[in-house]
């Protein structure tokens, strides 16, 4: 059975399922017509017994989920990975703790996509950085630091003061 919408003609799949995006899968009609779409991944979490100053060594930050729907964050690497090809929203904000700088930052595929930075002879400013990318399925997205100065300097890695998170858009 198909359709044709605004001249764009879509088929069922062995005459079963209409599929609205072959590719991810977004919604569907079964069977039964009733219209399906899978669940949204997401994950918010924080820093959580990093003590006062966490950096990571410039490694992936190791946050962890207070929610991770779909599985898609590790908490052991700091990755999470696409299932779908979309539009990601990712978001991290923290106290950078001790008299230093840094350039908090988002990456995605090991690169360097998104920063921002401190400098401040004081202890707690809060820092924040948000962005939307577009990723294939099985990309790797990241939130990590580079260049702090001293290399003590860092996020407050207590839980409660930090947040972060990454969700799938459309």
């Amino acid at each position: 059975m198909g359709f044709d919408i605004e001249g764009v003609a879509t088929l069922t799949s062995s005459g079963t399922t209409l599929s609205l995006d072959g590719v991810n899968n977004w919604m569907s009609v079964n069977a039964n017509g009733i219209l399906t779409r899978p669940q949204t991944p997401f994950m918010s979490g924080q820093l959580s017994g990093k003590g006062n100053t966490y950096n990571a060594g410039g490694g992936a930050l190791l946050v962890t989920a207070d929610f991770n729907v779909g599985g898609c964050w590790n908490n052991a690497t700091g990755f999470w990975t696409c299932p779908v090809a979309g539009y990601y929203m990712m978001t991290m904000g923290n106290i950078a703790s001790g008299p230093g700088s840094g350039y908090p930052a988002i990456g995605k595929n090991g690169a360097n996509v998104h920063y921002t930075h401190w400098n401040h002879g004081a202890n707690w400013h809060y820092i924040s950085l948000s962005c939307v990318l577009q990723c294939a399925a099985g990309d790797t997205m990241f939130f990590y630091m580079f260049s702090y100065s001293p290399a003590t300097a860092g996020f407050y890695g207590v839980s409660g003061h930090g947040m972060y998170s990454i969700a799938l858009m459309a």
